[in-house]
């Protein structure tokens, strides 16, 4: 009888640390992946503005200066809606890949319930 119960806990605690294993993978990933679009953002604002100083040196004029801008600024809020579109992504696929991971522990948790129930 104790070695059943030994057994049947050591079982529990294998299934709930792969469990965790492979949400602790889920969050990497996840992380990793927000972090790469942070990265890209940085990126983005550090080469618009080396483009701002850019362009204001070269003006001729106000109003050359001013357009030069204008057409930075709409190059810069496509790549920016670019990147929140990724962003998006990210977060829906993270958002389908741990709802497969609860639907799957559910279901393991069912299992082992099931077949401790029939013991």
């Amino acid at each position: 009888m104790q070695n059943d119960m030994m057994k049947q806990w050591a079982e529990l605690n294998k299934v709930a640390m792969s469990a965790i294993q492979e949400l602790g993978a889920i969050n990497t990933n996840a992380m990793t992946r927000l972090t790469q679009r942070q990265m890209e953002v940085v990126s983005l604002y550090v080469e618009g503005g080396a483009k701002q100083l850019e362009v204001i040196s070269q003006a001729g004029n106000v109003q050359d200066a001013v357009a030069a801008q204008s057409k930075l600024f709409a190059e810069l809020n496509e790549k920016l809606m670019d990147n929140a579109r990724k962003t998006i992504e990210v977060l829906t696929d993270t958002k389908a890949e741990l709802a497969t991971w609860a639907e799957k522990s559910m279901s393991v948790a069912i299992k082992n319930v099931s077949k401790n129930d029939s013991k």
